[in-house]
């Protein structure tokens, strides 16, 4: 049931409790998240595979995870009751400057920051083993512009309105290559799989990071 296993949940994401937060401002839990929210229902046995974490560890992360409503466990695609499969509750992480104490965001947003991180120098592990049209067209630049708060919040608005352009194509494509009916017939599945191994799409970071410059 390959459908299944590729979907993620695109439900709306809440804004975090503060609970949530806390339990996010961990990189292995950040990092198990974004596994499932990008790879969709998996076992613990993959996404230790996938993390290089004990598969101990996991199973604890995830019911960490699991208490504050961040995951929650998926039902077997193929019946395997033997194996734990996971699934992501949201698909994206929704933090208002009311959702905690001051303390609490900035744990979270460091521990992002150096998810981030992470998430590059792993990119970075590997691009020598990547085809020419990847290793040529991914990579990371930085500019400090001269620009007044109002300006800034434009551009932010100019930035997000390009991304929701790209967002809207890879949501498509993704429900295209994922039907959500786990009833759907063999003719659907092997539709979804033959267009799965047809398109050259894979994931694709993309990291906005505004800030007031600090020297």
């Amino acid at each position: 049931m390959m459908e299944q296993r590729m979907k993620v949940d695109d439900g709306p994401a809440p804004a975090e409790s503060e609970e949530a937060l806390k339990c996010m401002a961990h990189p292995a839990r950040m990092r198990l998240l974004g596994a499932l929210r990008v790879g969709g229902v998996q076992t613990v046995g993959e996404l230790s595979a996938a993390t290089g974490e004990a598969p101990g560890a996991v199973s604890y992360h995830l019911a960490q995870l699991a208490k504050v409503g961040l995951v929650a466990k998926a039902a077997s695609p193929d019946g395997d009751k033997r194996k734990s499969y996971w699934k992501s509750c949201h698909h994206a992480t929704n933090v208002q400057p009311d959702s905690a104490d001051a303390d609490v965001i900035d744990a979270f947003s460091r521990t992002a920051a150096l998810t981030y991180q992470m998430a590059y120098e792993r990119f970075l592990d590997v691009l020598p083993t990547l085809q020419q049209e990847w290793a040529q067209t991914c990579g990371a630049n930085d500019r400090v512009l001269l620009l007044t708060a109002e300006e800034t919040r434009a551009m932010v608005e100019d930035l997000n309105a390009v991304m929701r352009t790209w967002e809207r194509l890879s949501d498509e494509r993704r429900t295209t290559m994922a039907p959500s009916d786990p009833a759907c017939s063999a003719a659907a599945q092997a539709g979804a799989q033959a267009q799965a191994a047809a398109t050259a799409a894979e994931p694709v970071a993309v990291v906005q990071q505004v800030f007031r410059w600090v020297p």
